[in-house]
């Protein structure tokens, strides 16, 4: 799993995880700590740090493969991206202002809400 993917995954399930991993991760992840560093941190070894980053990685792609909230979200952030292409292709006629901008702000609240 590369970085950025276990970042979306830890943003989307890193409450389910224990706060010891979750903490772990983020120092990992977000703090871009070493192994050495987080182990001197948290107060536990360095491979007991590599252990439970491995277990992390893997419980938060167990959610992801059960739940797939980050696949949901993805596609309806593809989908949201098709309808604004499209809406740009529109021609606007009198009085047809008011239906577009209310699907607009449709589309901004999905997006929000995603």
């Amino acid at each position: 799993m590369d970085r950025f993917e276990a970042c979306r995954l830890l943003d989307f399930y890193g409450p389910l995880l224990t706060p010891s991993r979750q903490s772990v991760l983020k120092l990992y992840l977000e703090e871009d700590l070493s192994l050495g560093e987080i182990a001197q941190e948290t107060g536990i070894t360095r491979q007991g740090v590599h252990d439970a980053l491995q277990k992390a990685q893997r419980q938060l792609r167990g959610y992801e493969e059960k739940l797939g909230l980050v696949a949901r979200y993805r596609r309806i952030r593809r989908e949201v991206q098709g309808c604004r292409t499209q809406l740009a292709q529109v021609r606007v006629q009198p009085g047809s202002e008011a239906p577009l901008e209310k699907v607009v702000q449709a589309l901004d609240r999905i997006e929000q809400t995603a």
